[in-house]
Formats: C-alpha cells, structure tokens, sequence
C-alpha cells in the first residue's frame, strides 16, 4: 500500500498477447497489481491451470505486479445453483482449481459469484443452495489460507445490502465475505455504495471501482455502466464510508477496453485512483 491505506488493482482476462504487451503498460501506469480471470481461453485457464498460473506469476514478478485476487469466472454463476447435484460438485472443482492456481500466483482473494437468478429456481432454493456452497467452499480456501469474497453483479443476488448480511452470517465463516463492486451496486438501482459499505463494512473482503449512471425518466429507465469518474457515484462519500469502516487494501478497477490505443487506459485510471484514494477522512 504505497499510500499507506489502499493498493492499485487492475481486473481483466489477461490473454497471451498481454504478457508482453497491455501487462508492462499496467506496470507503467503504476499499479500495484492484476486481478486476472480464470477462465477458458484466459491466463490462467481452468484447462492448464498449474503451468499458466507460474507462467504468468514469472511475467508480473518480472514487471514488478503482485497478483493478490483472481476472478472465477462465468462457471460458478450457473453450477452453484443448479438443481444438478453433479453440477453442483462442479462449482466446489472450480473452486479448487482456482484456488489451487491463485496459491500459484501468490493471491489470497477469490471472487465467486453466487449464482445468478434463474426462473425455476425459487428465491429460498437459491439462496439455501448459495449457503451450502458457502460452507463448503471455506473449508477449501482455508486449505490454501485464503478468503472468498461473493461479488455484487448483474446475477441480481443478492439485491441489498440487508440481504448479504443475512446470507453472510448463515453462511457464517470469516472465510467468505463480500467482494463489494462500487458500481454495480448503482447500475442496479440496489441503492447507494456508500450505505452498502457502511453496513457491511467488516465483511467486506475486497472491493471493485467502476463508475454507473441510474436514472427515471418518465417510465423509461437509464441505467449503464461507466468509466471511472463518468458517472454519478458520488465517489468523496464512497471514500469517506471506506475510511469510516477501516477498509484498508486492495482497489481494483474493473474497466471496459479502449477500442483504440488501449494502453492509455491504465494511465488514466492510475491517475483517477490517486486522486480519488486522497478524499476521505484518511486523504491527505
């Protein structure tokens, strides 16, 4: 934490061509670290998840970028809700190799999204089936010494933040938490991040920063994702709530790609995450 309080994330599904091309522009822009993916066709990939996993550990080590989480991947949004008891297990695999991949890279934060809501899959079902999933799944990180947070997403589950307390306490392990998306939790009209993160602040595992907009014209709703800064998050109260609730570590942001001269983009969003990092009652 070069700031004494928060470390500089990017998310992405690092490919092949980065190693040697978007990977050493992170590293320029000053960020402390990656958040890959671990899906198919990304490094590192379920399919080769050992080998890709030093692989890409010896390129960020080489560039100076520690890789402290990982992403799960789209597997975990279907299986662990799935009425299959074979799909099921599946999830618990995933999770494994996942972890098994980020013991690799030196990570200790796996996001998990708990599954996403599906029509014949009543609410309780779900939400019983999230809890089972749970339980197990911290008993496989404690194996590796990490945690799993459960992302806030457009899969709609939880949908408040009074709802991921409840699920957070039955699942009842400090080994799962909430990986908190700032602004995921606006584009889904789900309320305000800042009261999300006051509620659940010691829960909160580790924490994603986008920008949305949410808005009610008439009957005509407006709601998207946007880049950091260009939306309507009021980011000086998310930073304050931060500081109110002790959060201190990683900061990830989670951005569309430039469609042309994508290198920039990190440059600007380092610039962003320094200023934003100095609001709050803890800036300086």
């Amino acid at each position: 934490m070069k700031n004494g309080r928060f470390s500089k994330g990017y998310s992405l599904v690092v490919r092949e061509q980065d190693m040697t091309g978007f990977l050493p522009a992170i590293a320029e822009a000053g960020f402390d670290g990656i958040e890959p993916t671990f899906v198919a066709g990304g490094l590192p990939s379920p399919e080769n998840h050992l080998v890709e996993a030093r692989r890409l550990r010896a390129v960020c080590d080489g560039l100076g970028l520690a890789v402290p989480s990982m992403r799960g991947g789209r597997v975990p949004w279907t299986t662990i809700i799935s009425p299959d008891a074979g799909e099921r297990a599946r999830a618990l695999d995933h999770t494994r190799r996942a972890c098994e991949a980020l013991a690799e890279l030196g990570g200790s934060v796996l996001l998990v999204v708990p599954g996403e809501r599906t029509p014949g899959i009543d609410l309780d079902t779900h939400w019983h089936r999230v809890v089972d999933y749970g339980r197990a799944a911290a008993d496989i990180a404690a194996g590796f010494g990490m945690r799993i947070g459960l992302e806030n997403v457009e899969a709609r589950f939880p949908s408040s933040e009074r709802d991921w307390l409840a699920l957070l306490r039955e699942i009842g392990s400090d080994r799962i938490g909430l990986y908190l998306d700032v602004g995921n939790v606006l584009w889904m009209g789900f309320g305000y991040p800042e009261d999300w993160i006051r509620t659940l602040g010691k829960h909160i595992v580790q924490v994603h920063f986008k920008d949305a907009s949410y808005r009610l014209s008439g009957a005509t709703l407006h709601a998207e994702i946007r880049q950091l800064l260009d939306g309507e998050v009021d980011w000086p109260e998310v930073m304050r709530a931060l500081d109110e609730v002790s959060y201190r570590g990683w900061i990830s942001v989670e951005p569309e790609s430039y469609r042309h001269l994508p290198g920039r983009l990190p440059r600007r969003l380092a610039a962003d995450l320094d200023e934003l990092f100095k609001l709050g009652t803890g800036g300086t």
